[in-house]
């Protein structure tokens, strides 16, 4: 019945809309973003002082002065060497031992690390279409991966979300595309069950409000019937479990009408 109401809504001509309804079209997101890619977290805090792994055991450069560092420093040797120190950051939050670099686990973080790179790359330039294409490649690679996890260990897949700071977005089983006549079709449906629900909501306060003065009589009934058959000396129906019963269900509505009365006069002080 909904279905064909919104065809009559919107699809034929010169027939005026009976559910004011609007559709908003979503935004769209870049697959880069870390909205879609699912990375919680920005670049590792390293500081541009910072020395590559490889100089750094020099024992050599240990003693030299600071403008020698500096010239060995992150900030003079450039990019390559900053995301070579961010990889490695984020592999050593998750790697068992030293040599550790082939489990999933250390694989997804080195990923991880460069996915993050790129994506800092991608907001300075973001018409870099070869950058976009390897981001792009380097988020579904590791979706694999943590696919494959989440199948064979789930405890290690959990604990490396958290180490990293990442959600899971696995890719949808059917993929389905957005379109405004099923969306406006969605939107009739809820229209019309809100307006059901606040018609249902409706008569159930009105049944409510006459549920007192129903038990009300029914209790004067049930007395007046009693008193009768005991007067009238015949066989008794109506007994005083029953009309206890009744009064306290009138007990109940009471105590339940007088919250009720409570709250309207609180809405009105606060309007």
């Amino acid at each position: 019945m909904l279905r064909g109401l919104t065809t009559v809504c919107f699809q034929t001509r010169g027939v005026k809309q009976l559910v004011n309804v609007k559709w908003v079209k979503p935004e769209y997101v870049p697959a880069y973003k870390p909205q879609k890619s699912g990375d919680l977290e920005n670049l590792p805090n390293i500081s541009q002082s910072s020395i590559p792994e490889d100089y750094a055991l020099s024992e050599h450069l240990k003693d030299a002065p600071e403008t020698v560092k500096q010239l060995f420093s992150v900030a003079h040797l450039g990019k390559k060497e900053y995301n070579a120190l961010v990889k490695k950051e984020l592999m050593d939050r998750v790697r068992k031992h030293k040599y550790d670099d082939d489990t999933p686990e250390t694989k997804i973080a080195k990923l991880t690390g460069h996915i993050r790179c790129l994506q800092d790359t991608m907001e300075q330039f973001p018409r870099n279409i070869k950058t976009k294409v390897c981001v792009q490649e380097l988020i579904d690679k590791r979706k694999k991966l943590l696919k494959f996890l989440r199948q064979y260990d789930y405890k290690k897949f959990e604990w490396l979300l958290e180490k990293l700071n990442i959600e899971y977005k696995a890719h949808p089983e059917d993929p389905h595309k957005l379109t405004r006549k099923e969306s406006l079709r969605k939107l009739t449906e809820m229209h019309c069950d809100e307006i059901r629900n606040n018609k249902l909501a409706d008569y159930r306060n009105l049944l409510e409000s006459q549920q007192g003065p129903f038990l009300e009589n029914k209790l004067k009934a049930l007395k007046f019937i009693r008193n009768e058959q005991i007067e009238l000396k015949l066989s008794i129906t109506v007994t005083e479990q029953d009309i206890s019963k009744v009064e306290k269900q009138l007990d109940d509505w009471k105590i339940r009408n007088e919250q009720k009365q409570e709250l309207k006069k609180k809405k009105k002080k606060l309007i």
